[in-house]
């Protein structure tokens, strides 16, 4: 999984090589300012897919009280409104497991759901 930074707090990450995602995610969360994560793709969409965001997963979960504390949610952005109602059943568990909001939004719809994560309170503890 490939970070892009350069549109800070809206941290892009896609399936794209190199992979950096996880210097770039650690140097995110040593600054301690918030971020939204989004992406494009849809998870698990082939095996190597599968096999980076399992890795990903395992380092929210050994990472998780500053990911928590600095990353606001996760969008994945779509295209069209039928595709982002059928993909909210399918990333929902997600919320669950990495601890922050995952949502779906619509290209016109996404300065409004990255500020919507940026301006709640998501600092949570981890049980």
């Amino acid at each position: 999984m490939h970070i892009n930074i350069q549109e800070f707090p809206r941290v892009w990450f896609s399936n794209i090589a190199p992979s950096n995602w996880q210097q770039e995610l650690e140097a995110l969360l040593a600054k301690g300012q918030r971020f939204v994560l989004l992406t494009r793709e849809l998870p698990g969409a082939n095996e190597e897919q599968a096999k980076a965001q399992e890795e990903f997963g395992q380092w929210v979960k050994e990472n998780h009280r500053n990911f928590r504390n600095t990353c606001a949610g996760c969008v994945v952005v779509v295209n069209n409104a039928l595709l982002a109602f059928s993909i909210g059943f399918f990333v929902a568990p997600l919320s669950k497991k990495l601890g922050i909001p995952v949502l779906v939004a619509q290209e016109d719809n996404l300065d409004e759901q990255v500020a919507t994560c940026l301006a709640a309170n998501t600092t949570t503890e981890n049980t």
